[in-house]
């Protein structure tokens, strides 16, 4: 039998329980072996996350806002004082705040499902709302929990048999 330890963190208006092992015995499974983690591939490459990891959270995929946006080639900021992300991406800009599902881009309101958050010191957006606000194609598959994003950047133009141009944008 395993001991389990709950770690609650709580943001205005939402809770948040992590169930982990207290400790392990040689004969014991960790949680991470016992449930699939959540992985992000972007154009081919897994995004590196490092110990923030991507997470589940009203059933929104929230994920750590600046490997996402670099990964996604975006130019980020984060305004520490008023808790602001704000990226950029050719001509499209978005700006999100924490603790408000309202986000812009370019400057128009969009609802959000989840507002993004801030867990362990780092700051969680909603991975398909930023994807495709920065025009990015997402599928999600349940079974494996890997997240597949596709980007106009890597686009392949056949030109016959002779040759194939990989551009990158």
């Amino acid at each position: 039998m395993t001991t389990l330890a709950v770690a609650i963190s709580f943001v205005p208006g939402m809770v948040f329980a992590e169930i982990r092992p207290a400790r392990l015995a040689s004969n014991s499974v960790s949680l991470h072996q016992a449930t699939s983690a959540i992985k992000v591939i972007v154009d081919g490459e897994e995004v590196k996350f490092g110990e923030a990891v991507p997470k589940a959270i009203n059933g929104t995929t929230m994920v750590p806002f600046r490997p996402l946006f670099e990964s996604l080639g975006a130019n980020v900021e984060y305004d520490l004082v008023h808790k602001i992300v704000t990226a950029t991406k050719d001509t499209t800009g978005i700006e999100l705040t924490i603790g408000d599902k309202i986000a812009k881009k370019n400057g128009a309101e969009i609802m959000m499902a989840q507002a993004p958050v801030l867990l362990k010191g780092s700051t969680y957006v909603p991975l398909r709302f930023v994807a495709e606000a920065l025009e990015a194609k997402v599928e999600y598959d349940y079974k494996t929990q890997v997240i597949t994003i596709e980007t106009d950047s890597n686009s392949v133009m056949d030109c016959g048999d002779k040759a194939t141009i990989r551009t990158n944008k």
